[in-house]
C-alpha cells in the first residue's frame, strides 16, 4: 500500500520544493523617528563629510568648504540637502521596480487535489490526493506592451529626477539674486547717507551765516530721513534674503549664516544672441517637453496592449491524481474570450487618451516657444538698459573727476563736490538696479532654456538617503 501511494507524495514534494526554491523575502520593518528626522536637520552642516564627497563626484576640484561661496558651490549644496529631489529619486526607484515587474513572466498557480471517497470499493484507501498546476500563456505582444509602459514611465521618472534638481539650483539662484540685490542695494544706501549727512552739515552752516534760509535746512532733513528709512528697510530686506537662501539651501537658518557669499558669485554670462538659437536650445534641453514625449510614449504601449486584449487568454492545468492506487493525469485549458464590443471600446479608450497625450505634447511645444521668445527679448532688452546705465554712471563719475579737480583747484567749493557725489551715487544705482534686472532676465531665460548660464551645473552623481538628510 505504502509502494502504491509513493509517486503522488513524490510528486507533491517536488512541486513544493519547486515552491519553495526561490526563498521569500522576509518583512523587515522601517520605522520613522519624527524626532530623529528633525534632530539630524539641525546637525546639518555646509562641512559635512557627504556633501564634500557629493561634491567631487560631481567634478568639483577645490578644497571643501570653499571660502568663498558662487552660485556652483551653493548649488551643490542645494542639491545634495534638497528633499524634494530626494522624494523624485525615492519615486524614480519605484518606477524601476514597476519596470522590473513588468519584465517578469506572470506567476503560476498551485492547486491541491484530495478526495474522499465513503463507498470506495476498497475502504481501507478511501483517499485520492494529487496536484494541478496553473500555467498562464500570455502571448509576446501583451508581456512587450506591459514592458514598454513601464519603460517609458521609468524614463519619464528619472526625468523628474533632474528637473527636481534644476529646480533646487533655480531656488538658490533667485535667492542669491536677492540678496545680491539686498546687499548692493544697503551699500549704495549706506554711501547715500553719508553724503547726505554731510550736505546737511553744509547747508546748516550756511544757515547759520544767513546765505541759505531754514526752508533748505529742511528739506535736507526730509531727504536725509528719507535715506535713513531705506537703509532701515534694506537691513531688513538683507535678513530676509539670507534667511530664503537658508531655505533653498536646505540648511538651518545659523548654519547658513556662516557661509561667505561672495561679492561676484555669477559666472560671465554665456549670452545667446540668436531667438533661433534659443529657441533650438530650448526644445532640446526642456524636461517637461522629453517627459511628455515620453508620455505619450506610455499611451502608445496602452493601445498595444489594448489591442492584444482582443486576443483570448489562454491557461493550461496539467494535474496528477493518485486515485486508489491509480495514477491520473489530466491536462486542462482555460480559455478566456474577450467581449468583442469590450475589447473594442478598451482600443478606442487608449487611442483617445494616445491622442490626449500627442496633444498635450504639441501645447507643451508651443508653450515652451513662446516662453522662451518671451525670455529671449526680456533679456535682450535688459542687456541693452544694463549698458545704457552703465554708460550714464561711467559720464556721472567723470563729471564728479572733474569737479574733483575744480574742488582741489579752489574753482568748487564743498557743497559743489558733494552734489556732484549725489549725482554720481544716484548713476551707480541706476546701474546697480538695472544690473540686477538684467540678472533676473538671465535667470529667467535660462528657466526657459534650462541651461546653466550664470554658473556651470555638470552631471550630478547619486544621493545615497540616508546622506542627504544630515
Amino acid at each position: 500500500m505504502c509502494s502504491e501511494r509513493r509517486p503522488g507524495l513524490w510528486l507533491v514534494a517536488l512541486c513544493a520544493a519547486g515552491l519553495c526554491a526561490c526563498a521569500p523575502v522576509p518583512y523587515q520593518a522601517r520605522p520613522i523617528d519624527a524626532e530623529a528626522s528633525a534632530r539630524a536637520f539641525g546637525e546639518r552642516s555646509e562641512s559635512a563629510p557627504g556633501l564634500a564627497q557629493f561634491a567631487a563626484g560631481a567634478g568639483y576640484a577645490g578644497s571643501w568648504p570653499p571660502a568663498q561661496w558662487r552660485l556652483e558651490e551653493l548649488s551643490l549644496a542645494a542639491i545634495y540637502f534638497s528633499t524634494e529631489v530626494r522624494v523624485a529619486r525615492g519615486q524614480a526607484a519605484v518606477a524601476r521596480a514597476e519596470l522590473n515587474t513588468a519584465a517578469q513572466r506572470p506567476p503560476f498557480g498551485v492547486q491541491p487535489l484530495v478526495e474522499h471517497h465513503s463507498n470506495g470499493l476498497e475502504p481501507s484507501q478511501p483517499w485520492s490526493v494529487g496536484v494541478a498546476l496553473e500555467l498562464p500563456w500570455v502571448t509576446t505582444g501583451r508581456r512587450e506592451a506591459r514592458a514598454e509602459r513601464a519603460s517609458m514611465l521609468d524614463e519619464a521618472a528619472q526625468l523628474d529626477v533632474a528637473q527636481a534638481v534644476w529646480r533646487a539650483r533655480a531656488w538658490v539662484r533667485d535667492s542669491l539674486i536677492d540678496l545680491l540685490d539686498a546687499r548692493r542695494r544697503l551699500a549704495a544706501l549706506e554711501a547715500r547717507l553719508a553724503a547726505r549727512a554731510q550736505m546737511r552739515a553744509l547747508v546748516m552752516r550756511r544757515v547759520e551765516l544767513g546765505a541759505m534760509s531754514s526752508r533748505d535746512l529742511g528739506q535736507e532733513d526730509l531727504a536725509l530721513g528719507e535715506v535713513e528709512s531705506g537703509v532701515a528697510f534694506e537691513r531688513a530686506r538683507v535678513q530676509e534674503a539670507q534667511s530664503r537662501l537658508a531655505q533653498a539651501l536646505g540648511l538651518p537658518q545659523d548654519t547658513a549664516q556662516r557661509i561667505a557669499v561672495a561679492d561676484e558669485p555669477f559666472a560671465p554670462a554665456d549670452a545667446v544672441t540668436e531667438p533661433s538659437r534659443a529657441r533650438a536650445l530650448a526644445l532640446r534641453n526642456r524636461l517637461d517637453v522629453r517627459r511628455r514625449l515620453l508620455e505619450f510614449g506610455a499611451a502608445d504601449a496602452e493601445v498595444k496592449l489594448a489591442v492584444a486584449s482582443q486576443y483570448p487568454e489562454l491557461s493550461l492545468s496539467p494535474g496528477y491524481l493518485w486515485d486508489q492506487g491509480d495514477n491520473v493525469w489530466s491536462l486542462a485549458a482555460n480559455i478566456v474570450l474577450p467581449t468583442g464590443s469590450r475589447a473594442q471600446a478598451l482600443v478606442r479608450e487608449a487611442q483617445a487618451r494616445r491622442e490626449l497625450a500627442a496633444r498635450v505634447f504639441e501645447a507643451q511645444q508651443v508653450a515652451v516657444i513662446g516662453e522662451t521668445g518671451q525670455a529671449f527679448t526680456r533679456a535682450q532688452s535688459a542687456r541693452a538698459v544694463s549698458e545704457a546705465a552703465a554708460r550714464q554712471a561711467e559720464l556721472a563719475r567723470a563729471q564728479f573727476a572733474r569737479v574733483e579737480k575744480l574742488f582741489a583747484a579752489g574753482g568748487a567749493d564743498r557743497m559743489d563736490l558733494t552734489a556732484a557725489r549725489l549725482s554720481a551715487l544716484a548713476a551707480q544705482d541706476r546701474e546697480r538696479e538695472a544690473g540686477i534686472a538684467r540678472l533676473r532676465a538671465i535667470a529667467a531665460l535660462e528657466d526657459a532654456l534650462q541651461r546653466p548660464i550664470l554658473g556651470a551645473l555638470g552631471p550630478l552623481p547619486p544621493v545615497a538617503d540616508s546622506e542627504g538628510g544630515r
